[in-house]
C-alpha cells in the first residue's frame, strides 16, 4: 500500500489558519489590517525556515543513505526532486546528489542542471539572480561585449567552476586570435574549483585530450577516477582508457574499465575495445579474446572490435579465426567520410595478412596498390618493398633499398633488405664480403647467418655452409625456410641422419610442406628404406597430387 505523506496538508492547513486568524483580526478592528501582510510573511518565511532546518536534510538523508546502498536512481531522483527550495551547502549537496542520480539514468541534459543549479545555490540571492542570465542562452559567435559581460561576471563570483568553464568555451567560440590562451587559462581556474562536479571535469578532460593538452586531461582524469569512479556515473571512460593506452599504461586503463557491469558498456564500442586490448597488452589474450567474443556479439557492425578481434586472433596463432575477422570488418566498413579511411586501414592490414601469414605475395601487392601512399603503415622496410622482393623484382628495389640507406647508412633492417636484393641476383661474390662488413646489429638476425650460408654454399664452402645455416636455425627454429636450407646443408656435406631431422622439424611446422616431405624421401633412399622413401612421396602426392618432381621421383622408385 502507497505511503501517503500528510507534511503538503499540514503546510496548507497551517497557512489557512493563520490567514483566517489575519482576517478576523481586520474584521474586529481595521487598524489591525496590517497583521495580513504581516502574517502571510512570516507564514512563508516559517515554511521555507522548518524545511531548511528539518524537512530538507531529512529528505537529504534518506536519498543519501539509498544511493549509498545502492538503491535505485531513479528512486534519489524522486526523493530529492521536492526540494525546490533548498539554498545554501544544503541546496548544493541536494542539487549534486539529484545530478548524480539523473547521470546514473542517462538524463544527461537534466543532470547538467541539475548540478548548474547547486553551484548557484551557494551564491546569495541577489548574485544568483545575476550570474544565472549567463547560463540561459550560449551564443554561437559571442559578441565582444558578452566575453567582457563574463569576465565581470567572474570577478564577482569567482569560486563558481561552471561560470569560468562557460567562459572558456564562449572564447573558444569567439575565433579571436588568442581565444585558444584565453580559454586555456578559464580551462586551468576551473579544474580546482570543479572537483565535485563530474561534468565538467569530463569535459575538461575531453577538450585537454582533443587540444594536445595532455597534462590537463591527466588532472581532471585523476580527479574523476578518485573522486566519481562509481559506475553508476557514466563519464567518458572509454576515451580516457584509450588516452592511457596510447601513453603505454594498460593496466591502468583495465582498471578503469573492468569494474562497469556489461549492461554499461553494452553499447559503447569504445569500452569493449579498451578492455580487450588492455588485456591484451598485459599478455592475458584468453581473456581479451573472450571480451573481444562477447563485444562483437553485442555489437557486430562495430568495425573496430572486429580489428581487434583480428589482431588477437594472429597472436593466439588462430589464422582461420584472424581471416574471418578480417572479413567480417570489411562488412562492417560504414559507407560515410570516415568509412574511406577505414577502408585504407581495412586494406592495409589484408595485405599484411597476404604477405605474412597467406604467403601471396602478389595479392598482397594488389591490396597495397589500392592504399595512397600515406596509408601504407609505418612499416621498416616499407611493405610495399618487402612485397616486391619477395615477387623478385630484384634490381629495382636495390635501388629503392640504396636510396633509403642514403639516408639512415646504418639501419640493419634496410642494409639485410640490400642482402636479400644480392642473394635473389645470385651475386653470391659480392654477397659474402658484403655480409662480413656489415656490424654486430645484423649478426643478431637469423636472415644474415641464413644468407651467408646460401652465399657459402653456392661459392662451394659446404661445411661453412652448413655451420652458419644451422646457426640461423638456432636462433629461429620455427622458420621453415631456415629448416629445410639446414638439411641442404647437412646433405651436402653427406650428413643424411642430420638433414632428415632438419627436414622433420620442417614437418611439424608445416605437416604439408611439399619440399620437406620430397627432401624426407631423398633421405630415406640414401639411406636404402626405399619404402619409407615410396611412403613419404605418396604422402606428399596426397597434400600436393599436382607435383611433377614427386610424381617422378616415386616412378623412378616403383620402376626400380
Amino acid at each position: 500500500m502507497k505511503k501517503v505523506s500528510l507534511r503538503p496538508t499540514a503546510d496548507i492547513l497551517l497557512i489557512v489558519l493563520m490567514v483566517l486568524l489575519s482576517l478576523e483580526g481586520f474584521r474586529r478592528d481595521p487598524a489591525f489590517g496590517w497583521i495580513l501582510p504581516l502574517t502571510a510573511a512570516a507564514g512563508t518565511w516559517l515554511g521555507w525556515a522548518i524545511r531548511q532546518a528539518w524537512v530538507y536534510p531529512a529528505r537529504l538523508a534518506r536519498a543519501e543513505t539509498l544511493w549509498a546502498a545502492g538503491g535505485p536512481a531513479s528512486a534519489v531522483a524522486e526523493r530529492l526532486s521536492r526540494t525546490p527550495l533548498a539554498t545554501g551547502e544544503l541546496g548544493y549537496r541536494i542539487g549534486l546528489l539529484r545530478s548524480a542520480a539523473n547521470q546514473a539514468l542517462g538524463y544527461r541534459d537534466r543532470a547538467w542542471l541539475d548540478a548548474l543549479d547547486a553551484q548557484l545555490s551557494r551564491l546569495p540571492l541577489w548574485k544568483r539572480l545575476v550570474v544565472s542570465r549567463a547560463f540561459r542562452r550560449l551564443p554561437d559567435l559571442p559578441s565582444a561585449r558578452r566575453l567582457a559581460w563574463g569576465e565581470r561576471l567572474i570577478r564577482l563570483a569567482p569560486r563558481l567552476a561552471r561560470l569560468r568553464h562557460l567562459q572558456g568555451l564562449l572564447l573558444l567560440r569567439s575565433g579571436r586570435g588568442d581565444a585558444l590562451h584565453e580559454a586555456w587559462g578559464h580551462f586551468e581556474a576551473a579544474l580546482p574549483l570543479a572537483w565535485d562536479d563530474p561534468l565538467v571535469l569530463e569535459d575538461l578532460m575531453l577538450a585537454g585530450l582533443q587540444h594536445g593538452r595532455e597534462d590537463m586531461a591527466e588532472r581532471a582524469l585523476a580527479v574523476l577516477v578518485s573522486r566519481h569512479g562509481d559506475p553508476r556515473l557514466p563519464w567518458d571512460r572509454g576515451a580516457a582508457a584509450m588516452h592511457l593506452l596510447r601513453n603505454g599504461r594498460p593496466a591502468e586503463a583495465l582498471a578503469l574499465i573492468a569494474g562497469l557491469p556489461h549492461d554499461h558498456r553494452r553499447d559503447q564500442p569504445l569500452l569493449w575495445l579498451a578492455e580487450s586490448v588492455s588485456r591484451r597488452r598485459l599478455g592475458d589474450l584468453e581473456g581479451a579474446w573472450q571480451v573481444a567474443e562477447a563485444a562483437v556479439e553485442h555489437l557486430p557492425e562495430a568495425f573496430r572490435l572486429w580489428m581487434e578481434r583480428y589482431q588477437i586472433a594472429l597472436e593466439l596463432r588462430r589464422d582461420a579465426e584472424a581471416l574471418g575477422s578480417l572479413e567480417r570488418a570489411r562488412g562492417a566498413l560504414p559507407a560515410d567520410a570516415e568509412g574511406a579511411a577505414l577502408r585504407d586501414e581495412w586494406l592495409l592490414r589484408r595485405a599484411e595478412f597476404a604477405f605474412w601469414w597467406e604467403d601471396d605475395p602478389a595479392a598482397a601487392r594488389a591490396l597495397l596498390e589500392q592504399v595512397p601512399p600515406e596509408g601504407q603503415g609505418d612499416h621498416h622496410p616499407p611493405l610495399l618493398l618487402q612485397v616486391r622482393v619477395a615477387l623478385g623484382e630484384y634490381e629495382a628495389a636495390y635501388g629503392e633499398v640504396a636510396a633509403l640507406l642514403r639516408e639512415g647508412p646504418r639501419d640493419p633492417d634496410l642494409l639485410m633488405l640490400q642482402a636479400d636484393c644480392l642473394a635473389g641476383m645470385e651475386a653470391w661474390e659480392a654477397l659474402l664480403p658484403y655480409l662480413d662488413s656489415l656490424g654486430e646489429a645484423c649478426r643478431e638476425q637469423g636472415d644474415f647467418w641464413h644468407l651467408r650460408g646460401l652465399a657459402r654454399a653456392n661459392l662451394g664452402e659446404h661445411v661453412p655452409a652448413r655451420l652458419d645455416l644451422e646457426r640461423a636455425v638456432r636462433m629461429d627454429p620455427r622458420n621453415l625456410r631456415y629448416l629445410l636450407d639446414a638439411g641442404h646443408g647437412c646433405a651436402e656435406v653427406g650428413d643424411w641422419d642430420r638433414a632428415e631431422s632438419y627436414w622433420r622439424q620442417a614437418l611439424q611446422v608445416d605437416g604439408e610442406a611439399e619440399e620437406a616431405l620430397i627432401h624426407l624421401a631423398e633421405a630415406r633412399r640414401e639411406l636404402d628404406d626405399l619404402e619409407g622413401a615410396r611412403r613419404y612421396l605418396r604422402e606428399c602426392l596426397l597434400h600436393h597430387p599436382d607435383s611433377a618432381e614427386a610424381q617422378a621421383r616415386l616412378a623412378e622408385l616403383e620402376a626400380n
